[in-house]
């Protein structure tokens, strides 16, 4: 499969068959999509890779807790469909044979300890670096999607669980400075969604 193919053919998956996922096929995409340009080379990834179906769903129980208390909020009174298409797709992950928590382990740039000296506080350099550490892990969950489909996986990027955060790093046992940026949830589909169209490419393009 060409990469062009991988690219039109993939789709975020929410329903998966019950076929486990080899851990052979798992660590193979995880190495490759790792390649996956990053800053500095600092590779500034680890990986938390669940597939008991008890863990699982005790993490997604955390996560129903979350959605559950936001339901309570005055807030959210006429946002019920809203909440609900976002617990959904939270998750997503809970059915799938696996799924991959994807854990940042910071960057920190040379220059940041001179611009913090010199009094820019460490969240505005972050915010003036556009956060490298953020753009490098998603360019390789990119990679990886890619690479699932390429193998005839379905997978889906997932970041409505964050909801959770503070509990999901407690039960995955994070320790500090490391933070849970994202999950995937892998398998073999149940489903052939169709294509969600894009804006028209003319109209996102500026030629200078």
């Amino acid at each position: 499969m060409q990469v062009s193919e991988a690219i039109e053919q993939r789709r975020s998956i929410s329903h998966y068959a019950p076929d486990p996922v080899p851990s052979t096929q798992l660590r193979e995409m995880l190495a490759l999509a790792t390649r996956a340009p990053n800053a500095g080379n600092r590779q500034m990834w680890r990986f938390i890779i669940v597939t008991e179906a008890p863990l699982r769903q005790m993490l997604a129980r955390l996560i129903q807790r979350k959605f559950d208390e936001l339901a309570t909020w005055p807030e959210f009174a006429a946002q019920e469909s809203r909440l609900r298409a976002l617990r959904d797709n939270a998750l997503t992950f809970a059915q799938a044979p696996a799924v991959i928590f994807i854990v940042n382990l910071g960057y920190h740039l040379g220059i940041e300890p001179m611009l913090t000296e010199h009094g820019i506080k460490a969240r505005e350099v972050e915010s003036l670096f556009s956060h490298p550490d953020i753009q490098s892990i998603a360019g390789m969950i990119g990679y990886f999607t890619l690479l699932a489909e390429e193998r005839g996986y379905g997978s889906c990027w997932i970041t409505d669980a964050l909801l959770a955060k503070a509990d999901l790093q407690a039960a995955l046992e994070l320790t500090p400075g490391e933070e849970l940026l994202a999950l995937i949830a892998v398998g073999t589909p149940a489903e052939h969604p169709p294509f969600k169209e894009r804006k028209p490419i003319d109209e996102l393009i500026q030629w200078r």
